[in-house]
């Protein structure tokens, strides 16, 4: 967004819990706005732009256009039809990163809910009150989500060690940065870059790298490895019943952090979801549909670090369905 005039300024961002609190809160207040203003004020009050068709993206595009439907029946004086949402991505399918057959139905199923998807243009500059493509036409919208692309975060920045033409620091195999004392600092997650051996691109910065990564770092730190030496092995003084076990199975080095892909998953709302389920490179299978949101509802709850969350996760939904959203602000 910092090559786009205005985006930084006038866009919502969406990386943290943060964001999502003053999104909900914006779209919130123009609704209020909205059913205060006249009626010429008020298609544009309620017209919602993301910009971005990537996971990131489309999901907003679904759950946007969940909430002004659902919330718009809390405002009986504004036009059913005034809430709208348009997506404007600048690739020619949605969701590059799945099938091409679940991509076309990403498109189909948003359009089913009444989203406006632009598709082959790009954001020329943000305006106060609209969006202007590179076609020179305008996207009148009074809140805009950015979600194309991706950044790293100011702290990764301040770091004084190497950093790639991304602005993202290296990591070695073992997730240890580069240009820190080994063993002493370790990279996880999107903010970090990290290419495995024998491989020329790095892994994708998803939430599924992250898990991984974080368990891999916990199980290099619980079996007691020298992280220090390269590649970090066991020290030969250590002779705990882990350590013992780990000599038995030829591990007392410590191999390279290798990411499993376990495939995709993403809500284009309305109760539907895409789903393409693999094991590394096999495929297992791909679908879409109310079939897909269950799994995609069930792995949310799964990866819940804790039963007290899945607990609370599942009664939110369970509230929604039954009574609505709750749209008050303290």
């Amino acid at each position: 967004d910092a090559n786009v005039p205005g985006a930084r300024e006038r866009c919502f961002a969406l990386k943290d819990c943060e964001d999502a609190r003053r999104l909900r809160e914006a779209v919130g207040e123009r609704f209020e706005r909205a059913a205060r203003a006249g009626d010429a004020a008020t298609a544009r009050e309620l017209t919602f732009a993301v910009v971005g068709g990537g996971a990131t993206g489309v999901e907003l595009a679904g759950e946007l256009s969940d909430f002004v439907n659902d919330v718009g029946r809390l405002y009986p004086s504004l036009p059913q039809e005034a809430p709208r949402v348009v997506l404007v991505h600048s690739g020619d399918e949605l969701l590059p990163q799945f099938d091409p057959d679940l991509r076309i139905e990403a498109l189909r199923a948003l359009e089913r809910r009444g989203v406006l998807v632009r598709l082959g243009r790009r954001v020329q500059r943000v305006d106060e009150e609209a969006l202007r493509l590179d076609d020179g036409s305008d996207v009148p919208c009074a809140l805009c989500a950015w979600c194309a692309g991706t950044a790293p975060v100011p702290f990764t920045e301040s770091l004084p060690v190497p950093v790639g033409d991304d602005g993202r620091p290296f990591v070695d195999g073992w997730l240890r940065v580069a240009g820190s004392p080994p063993g002493t600092v370790y990279g996880l997650g999107d903010a970090f870059c990290c290419i495995p051996n024998g491989e020329s691109e790095p892994v994708p910065q998803t939430a599924q790298v992250a898990g991984q990564q974080g368990a891999y770092v916990a199980r290099l730190l619980n079996r007691g490895y020298d992280c220090v030496r390269t590649p970090p092995r066991l020290p030969a003084e250590t002779r705990t019943p882990v350590a013992n076990w780990l000599r038995l199975r030829g591990a007392e080095e410590a191999s390279e952090f290798s990411f499993l892909n376990l495939g995709l998953l993403a809500y284009v709302g309305g109760g539907e979801a895409l789903s393409q389920v693999q094991v590394g490179d096999a495929r297992v299978g791909a679908w879409a549909g109310s079939a897909a949101f269950l799994l995609w509802r069930s792995v949310y709850i799964v990866k819940q670090v804790a039963t007290r969350n899945r607990v609370l996760v599942t009664f939110d939904w369970v509230k929604t369905a039954l009574f609505g959203r709750d749209i008050t602000r303290l």
